[in-house]
């Protein structure tokens, strides 16, 4: 019987020995499965900040460019404005051009006048005298 005892007990110390190692594996894969999950989420963290900072700066760029269309508009509509004004000027400033003309050839007929004028008065004296 003391053999049998001597063998249980060599069976339970060995069970107890595989059951240390066990709960060693066991511990260590806890560990490792622990580990995995934290950096997992920092990892889902890290994403999550990314997708947070794109949204964001897509939102900035959506309110820049919204900036930089109202100004664009603005831009054509005056763009339209200066072309109305300057179509009416062109009207404009061709009847100043043509009353600039119309002056000139007055001054013509007025210098041809003054000439006459003194061809007459020079035949008036003529006569005069």
């Amino acid at each position: 019987m003391s053999g049998t005892s001597t063998s249980n007990q060599g069976a339970a110390s060995s069970h107890n020995t595989g059951s240390s190692a066990g709960d060693t594996v066991d511990a260590a894969s806890q560990r490792a499965f622990d580990s995995m999950a934290q950096y997992l989420q920092a990892e889902l963290e890290a994403s999550g900040s990314d997708l947070t900072l794109l949204e964001k700066l897509n939102d900035a760029s959506i309110e820049k460019y919204e900036g930089l269309s109202r100004q664009a508009q603005d831009m054509l509509v005056h763009a339209y404005k200066v072309k109305q004004t300057y179509n009416e000027m062109k009207a404009q400033v061709a009847e100043v051009d043509s009353l600039a003309e119309s002056v000139d050839n007055l001054e013509q007929v007025a210098l041809e006048l003054d000439r006459y004028s003194v061809q007459l008065e020079a035949k008036f004296q003529k006569l005069l005298k």
